[in-house]
């Protein structure tokens, strides 16, 4: 009985997944990734991009699961895709003439600051009634 106890909590340790560590204020960070953290948009579906330690992004769901992948900075401003949905694709991020940052391209995935942003960069334009629910 007692092995079979021990190869109970053996197997639990193994596949159970690990408790994440208790979040922390950063110690130090660039000032300038700050506005590219918070809410985005694909569509209608909240997604947010957080700093992580050592400078990279992490962009995931704002609640439950989803989408998620952590991104490392390029040496010609872009951001990979380490792991996760978006494992090996590029974020680019698209500034207007004024520099401000209009939106993120991530493999063909617009992610805009509202729902729905700026029918310029939304693949396909946005209908001109709006977004609205499909039929129930």
């Amino acid at each position: 009985m007692g092995g079979l106890a021990a190869d109970l909590l053996r197997i639990t340790a193994e596949h159970e997944p690990r408790i994440p560590d208790p979040w922390r204020p950063l110690d130090t960070y660039d000032p300038a990734l700050l506005e590219l953290t918070g809410p985005w948009y694909w569509g209608p579906g909240a997604v947010a991009v957080r700093l992580r330690p050592g400078g990279d992004l992490e962009l995931g769901p704002l609640t439950g699961p989803g989408r998620a992948a952590r991104l490392k900075a390029q040496p010609d401003g872009t951001w990979l895709g380490l792991d996760g949905y978006y494992a090996g694709e590029t974020l680019r991020v698209i500034r207007d003439a004024s520099g401000t940052v209009t939106h993120l391209d991530l493999g063909s995935f617009v992610f805009t600051r509202e729902p729905y942003g700026d029918p310029d960069v939304t693949p396909g334009g946005l209908d001109p009634h709006g977004w609205r629910p499909g039929p129930a």
